[in-house]
């Protein structure tokens, strides 16, 4: 099988960024662990694979990948990758399940079509697909932090520890995204990150939205939280000090060689930070909670704010698009992404709509085929869209070079598009887009911050999400309508993550709660009761295509502010008892996890 390169390479990281701080004479450690999740997209494995014209195939599927697939296919039926067309039409979700597991039901599918002589169509069954592609990687965080009496942190040295399944394999990939994104927001002067992975029997994991990156950058706000509540401090002034200062060259670096203000790489968190706390009211509903919990004792209220920094390295990507312009003047875009639900074809034509100066209505998005455009790299890490958008522009700006002349005469679109045919003027164009590297090891980084109340029974364990403000810089954004719907869905995916989704394994390693009775996805009654999103205004990307920033994953990393909140509640609940001691909170949030680390009550409920 050809097998796909991880977006990163695996590593450790040992790098001493600044001198080091004589006065942090204290050290906090613990062990931080995380669960699982699987992957729960609406439209299950689905392929349909014919044979066409001899021995030529068409295989229609649900896909992230078609290149890949149409490699692995190739191998599979023993012919040359030209004779394979994948097409995706539209995928019904994939948040990284559609990246490898989707050569499964490819390979079954054109194999047995080849053997019957005829068409083979395959779509999992909801339990089967649960288990075939399983989904996220439980990750233990061994973790130890040295700090002064003010809080400022000085070396923080981190174990990670991955249960891929049963072999290790593409997991390789998101463990390298955990390491680094582990620093977030957060200035040390040492920061070490050593890795590891225990194989178990259980399915092999594969990638799933914010791979990785989604639980180190929740570690990083244990990491913080337990250092302020050493030193007794507000967490919130300890996670502000403790941020990266562009200003500052001797903390304006990260470990991984990202220095703040180089080659375009901007630096919105202050600003952030700042503007989410007029916008959510926070310092009033903060004391608001206070008083509920000293007015309540068996339901208590949790609130707190987080920021997170989600680096972008789009160097991965290779990307095209084939535009082509008919005589009525309509124009067909095939891109080499694939359309999961994300926008991806809502942006390109709106990109392509800004470029030949049309209406939006004229430009039609057509399917990804890997006969029109071939070698992409796969659809996943949002920053496909505004990859694949970009190869759009530069081949409408091909088109627009070429219709120059007839504009310039004052002929309107039409016109132009007419003459130039019939002067046989070629109107079709491709474009190419790999971004160049820069002296930093990402792109950019997309930036947020986000506010979280939450209600917990201390009797059951129940969590209430009574509000969620988010605040993004997502730069000039191609389309905000989407990216908000992005920024909504994928916290949401994380809200499961952290709070219903909780994997169980029998000895065998088989998993127990499948389907939609046993295996609890968010529903309309776990989203947050008030959800508000709002994006940094007048703050575009400097090194984004039109300005923009990737939208999707980097807000599921904000749902630590959901688990911080539960965690203040959880305080409240124990101070009840006189227990004010810094604790460890895992993950998921289950009732049982909450109920348990309210203390016990019996001597409260007797009679």
């Amino acid at each position: 099988m050809v097998q796909r390169a991880p977006r990163r390479l695996a590593k450790g990281v040992d790098t001493v960024q600044g001198p080091c701080n004589p006065r942090a004479t204290s050290t906090a450690a613990g062990l931080f662990k995380t669960g699982g999740q699987r992957h729960f997209y609406m439209e299950t494995q689905s392929v349909y694979a014919s044979c066409v014209d001899g021995n030529q195939w068409e295989v229609v599927i649900s896909d992230q990948d078609a290149n890949f697939t149409q490699q692995n296919l190739a191998l599979t039926l023993g012919v040359p990758q030209h004779n394979i067309n994948v097409k995706v039409p539209r995928a019904g979700g994939g948040f990284g399940g559609k990246l490898t597991r989707q050569l499964l039901s490819a390979a079954a599918a054109c194999v047995a079509a080849n053997q019957l002589g005829q068409p083979v169509r395959i779509q999992n069954e909801r339990s089967d697909d649960l288990q075939m592609v399983a989904g996220r990687e439980p990750i233990d965080f061994d973790y130890s932090v040295t700090f002064d009496a003010a809080g400022m942190v000085d070396t923080c040295d981190v174990n990670m520890a991955m249960d891929p399944g049963y072999f290790y394999a593409d997991a390789s990939g998101d463990m390298s995204m955990s390491v680094g994104w582990a620093d977030n927001c957060y200035f040390y002067n040492t920061f070490k990150v050593t890795t590891g992975s225990a194989v178990t029997n259980t399915p092999h994991s594969t990638s799933m939205r914010a791979p990785g990156c989604m639980q180190s950058i929740l570690a990083a706000q244990v990491v913080i939280e337990h250092v302020a509540k050493s030193v007794g401090k507000d967490v919130d002034d300890v996670m502000q000090q403790n941020f990266y200062d562009l200003a500052n060259p001797a903390r304006n670096t990260t470990p991984f060689g990202d220095q703040l203000g180089r080659d375009n790489y901007n630096w919105t968190v202050p600003i952030l930070w700042s503007q989410i706390q007029d916008k959510a009211d926070y310092a009033a509903r903060k004391a608001a909670v206070a008083a509920y919990n000293k007015a309540n004792r068996w339901t208590k209220k949790g609130i707190a704010l987080t920021p997170s920094k989600y680096v972008m390295g789009d160097t991965y990507y290779s990307s095209g698009a084939l535009v082509n312009i008919y005589s009525d003047g309509t124009v067909l875009v095939s891109s080499g992404g694939s359309e999961l639900g994300q926008g991806l074809n809502t942006k390109i034509a709106l990109c392509c709509a800004s470029t030949l100066k049309i209406p939006v209505d004229s430009i039609s998005i057509g399917p990804r085929e890997t006969s029109k455009v071939p070698n992409n790299t796969a659809t996943g890490g949002s920053g496909t869209s505004e990859c694949s958008s970009n190869a759009a522009i530069k081949a409408c700006a091909t088109l627009m070079a070429r219709l120059k002349p007839y504009l310039d005469a004052g002929k309107t679109w039409i016109e132009a598009v007419t003459q130039a045919n019939t002067d046989g003027v070629s109107l079709m164009a491709e474009g190419w887009f790999k971004q160049k590297a820069t002296a930093n090891a990402n792109t950019y980084a997309t930036y947020g911050t986000a506010v979280s109340e939450v209600m917990i029974d201390v009797l059951t364990g129940e969590v209430r999400v009574e509000r969620v403000d988010i605040h993004m810089d997502l730069g000039n954004q191609l389309d905000a309508a989407v990216d908000i719907g992005q920024l909504q869905g994928g916290f949401v995916i994380s809200l499961g993550y952290l709070l219903t989704e909780q994997l169980t394994v029998d000895p065998k390693g088989t998993q127990l709660n499948l389907g939609t009775w046993e295996y609890k996805i968010p529903s309309a009654y776990d989203i947050p009761l008030e959800f508000n999103v709002s994006l940094l205004e007048n703050s575009p990307n400097p090194a984004g295509v039109k300005g923009s920033k990737a939208s999707a994953e980097p807000g599921m990393t904000l749902v630590s502010s959901v688990y911080l909140a539960v965690k203040n509640a959880l305080y409240a609940a124990r101070e009840e008892s006189g227990n004010t001691d810094w604790f460890m909170l895992n993950t998921p949030l289950t009732p049982q996890t909450i109920r348990d680390a309210c203390g016990e009550l019996q001597d409260e409920m007797k009679v």
